[in-house]
């Protein structure tokens, strides 16, 4: 069975010392710790083994290839338009 991670983080008190402790997300509390967590949406359980999320291609954005990425324009790059030619000192 996967082990439950927390997904946020999450204020407990120790049953034994009465310590204030902070779980962090993606923690794996021990299980005397992991009751005081009652928030449901604090936890995140990972696929069973063998179970695949169903993720749909993102149609709008493919996978892009490293070709096509090289010869994409550099959006960081200015554009001003068209160059002017400069008046020859002549």
């Amino acid at each position: 069975m996967p082990v439950p991670r927390l997904v946020a983080a999450v204020y407990v008190q120790d049953p034994c010392t009465r310590e204030e402790l902070i779980l962090l997300p993606g923690d794996e509390p021990s299980p005397e710790l992991a009751a005081l967590v009652t928030n449901p949406d604090a936890w995140e359980v990972p696929p069973e083994p063998g179970e695949q999320e169903d993720v749909a291609p993102d149609a709008e954005h493919p996978p892009a290839d490293d070709a096509a990425v090289a010869a994409a324009p550099n959006p960081s790059r200015k554009s001003g338009g068209q160059r002017r030619a400069r008046p020859s000192a002549e």
